[in-house]
């Protein structure tokens, strides 16, 4: 992928906000983690199968690694378009991780660590993503449609580990 232009000069100030779009689901992330991180575990085995904070916490640093690796990846002017399609895919995971985590507070009637952050910051997040993902046209329809699909299926699989014990 290039940099677009706009006639004879480069969009460079553009393409540096689509650049800086892309670490979206890196800081949405990590901000979400922090939030979930001191009751997460508890409140999970308490609902579902049981979990340790260390357990919780080993196991994303990996995830947040990737998450990172494809925000960068698909920050670069000559990304390809899988990576764009990755960074889509996981910023699309944390609008359905938000779902979950506002349906079960309402479901339990409490608390749902992370659900903070899932209202507050990767709603809004995910929508402006999305906003300048279409605005810029960077993806086909085709591609936005398998970016949504592989993003819930990793909603899916990160929701479905919690009812393995």
């Amino acid at each position: 992928m290039a940099v677009r232009s706009t006639g004879s000069t480069p969009d460079v100030a553009g393409w540096a906000g689509t650049q800086l779009a892309f670490y979206a689901p890196f800081a949405v992330f990590v901000v979400h983690t922090l939030e979930e991180m001191p009751g997460f575990a508890a409140w999970v085995s308490s609902h579902f199968a049981h979990l340790t904070t260390e357990k919780f916490a080993v196991s994303h640093i990996p995830l947040i690694l990737l998450v990172l690796l494809s925000s960068w990846r698909a920050s670069r002017p000559e990304a390809s378009t899988g990576w764009v399609v990755m960074a889509t895919a996981f910023q699309w995971q944390f609008a359905v991780n938000a779902a979950f985590h506002l349906g079960t507070a309402i479901a339990f009637g409490e608390y749902s660590p992370g659900m903070v952050t899932a209202a507050t910051v990767a709603l809004p997040a995910t929508a402006a993503y999305f906003v300048l993902l279409r605005r810029r046209r960077l993806l086909t329809n085709g591609q936005l449609a398998g970016a949504l699909l592989l993003g819930t299926a990793i909603a899916s699989a990160a929701i479905g580990v919690l009812f393995i014990g």
